[in-house]
């Protein structure tokens, strides 16, 4: 065939092919059970815009992931930030805030994983709050001591001296027999001729025999639940005792068979015996919870503490020392409060002075006050690492000046010492004065009904100082929240500082936002 004819046959076949594209129905003919199909013009020859959008290459796998798993990323941190925000303010901002070594508010995590740890069955976790006058008969420590049982378990009133010369509103104490109290602070006439004081920085030296009856204050049956409870008492005695024995008889709490609460006192087994190098731990375990307990000593000893507690869950001592700024611990016997600390296994102590501080506190008294309280703070921390420290400052003060009310003149320069020993020390601080609201708050806490302040204007009542001890639970909440809540998201110290950089950032961007707009308006508004 000639070149011309086969020209000719192929663009009559194009033209054929092309009508066939014109005139086929789009959806295609049926043909029994098929459907017969034939392209169109566009899908034959696509246009140049098509070609591109058809041969465009596609998103690199790995990238697609990348971008959304960043998109995922700053969606969960949006979410978090909000959250965190919320913390953050307090932590920052609120009255009631622990002030923290470099405003770090984990501080706290190591005792409360000690203290889930405790909740879960595991032992007792115990708080020793030593204090000034301010605690005396077991004010605020107790209403710490319940808020916190309450949340993590545990029951009684936990180390008690052998001898108690002031009455605590929650446990009834009496003593008897051959009993000679020692105290490191005070009085000087009741020193020892030693420096074995033990834990509650005092102890009793006790001589032929002594019978000890300890137990919840039948006035206080609404009050202080879990006083009541325990299920073991432990005694504190040095190890040169000599023919030392122990019984106990306890109030047992017992159901009867129509389900009421009945007590009755029962023998305890006999104590078990732990021997440490400076001290000997007896312990009775007790076969059923317990309300009060009777000890019949004898023999000669230097008796430390008495502890009752349950077995597991959480213990809060009350430590008052009348007159005291805490500048003794360095004077009691290293070894013997180290071996104290760890047969109770104190994982927090709390020291509450300053108030003692403040009417004699100038210019020239400062640098004292920072070296005898750094002392003590170093002491402790060598003593005892595996405890955790804070300090608590000294509440709104005040007194007639010039014929005006007025809050002590030394306060404000105390507070500041003592936070800043504190926070250089690496010890959180908790600054009543501020919780109370600042200078002069004292006096609209004594005028409060019922009176949140005796009219000395330096004491609270039991009404101020249990408001006290629910503030300073409050506030710890806070932070036991802000653990639980990065424990549940699994956010750790590197993931919350990249979600805090995130809300940084976003901050950042709505400021200049803001900015932007502010300074738009402002052209806006020029003549």
């Amino acid at each position: 065939m000639k070149p011309f004819n086969t020209l000719l046959c192929i663009l009559f076949a194009f033209l054929i092919l092309g009508t066939v594209c014109l005139v086929f129905p789009k959806d295609g003919i049926p043909f029994f059970f098929t459907t017969l199909r034939f392209p169109s013009l566009s899908e034959m020859f696509p246009k140049e815009s098509d070609k591109e959008s058809v041969e465009a290459p596609k998103e690199d796998p790995e990238e697609a992931i990348r971008r959304m798993l960043e998109e995922t990323k700053k969606k969960e941190f949006a979410a978090y930030a909000d959250s965190l925000k919320y913390y953050e303010d307090f932590f920052k901002n609120g009255a009631t805030r622990f002030d923290l070594p470099d405003n770090d508010p984990t501080w706290f995590d190591r005792f409360f994983l000690n203290l889930e740890i405790a909740s879960l069955g595991d032992g007792v976790v115990r708080i020793i709050h030593y204090g000034d006058s301010q605690l005396e008969e077991d004010r605020i420590s107790s209403t710490i001591r319940e808020d916190l049982q309450t949340m993590f378990g545990g029951a009684g009133p936990g180390m008690l001296p052998a001898v108690a010369t002031i009455p605590a509103m929650t446990v009834s104490h009496i003593n008897s027999g051959g009993l000679n109290r020692r105290i490191i602070f005070g009085d000087s006439s009741l020193l020892a001729m030693h420096n074995r004081y033990g834990p509650l920085a005092q102890m009793a030296e006790m001589s032929g025999g002594a019978t000890i009856t300890f137990k919840k204050r039948e006035d206080r049956k609404n009050q202080f639940p879990h006083i009541e409870g325990f299920r073991q008492v432990r005694i504190l005695v040095g190890k040169e005792s000599a023919n030392f024995s122990a019984a106990l008889t306890y109030d047992a709490i017992l159901e009867n068979e129509e389900g009421q609460k009945e007590v009755k006192k029962l023998n305890a087994p006999s104590p078990e015996l732990q021997k440490m190098e400076k001290l000997s731990v007896y312990t009775f375990k007790l076969p059923h919870k317990a309300s009060g307990a009777t000890l019949r000593l004898s023999g000669r000893a230097e008796i430390y503490a008495i502890a009752a507690d349950d077995t597991a869950g959480v213990a809060v001592d009350n430590v008052a020392m009348r007159g005291s700024s805490g500048t003794v611990f360095h004077k009691i016997d290293k070894k013997l409060l180290a071996e104290s600390y760890e047969a109770m296994n104190v994982k927090l102590l709390i020291l509450q002075y300053g108030g003692n501080l403040v009417p004699g506190m100038t210019a020239a008294t400062e640098n004292w006050t920072k070296k005898i309280i750094t002392r003590q703070i170093k002491v402790l921390k060598e003593v005892y690492p595996e405890a955790d420290i804070l300090f608590i400052g000294p509440a709104d003060m005040c007194k007639q000046i010039n014929g005006k009310l007025q809050s002590y003149p030394g306060l404000n320069r105390t507070i500041k010492i003592l936070r800043e020993i504190a926070l250089e020390e690496g010890l959180a601080y908790w600054d009543m004065h501020r919780v109370m609201g600042g200078n002069q708050s004292m006096i609209s806490w004594v005028k409060r009904n019922p009176p949140l302040g005796f009219s000395d204007y330096i004491h609270f009542t039991r009404a101020g100082a249990n408001h006290m001890g629910d503030l300073f639970s409050y506030s710890l909440r806070m932070y036991y929240d802000y653990f639980k809540f990065r424990e549940a998201h699994k956010i750790d110290n590197k993931k919350l500082n990249a979600i805090q950089a995130f809300s940084d950032s976003l901050q950042s961007s709505k400021n200049d936002s803001l900015a932007q707009k502010d300074s738009l308006e402002k052209t806006v508004e020029a003549p």
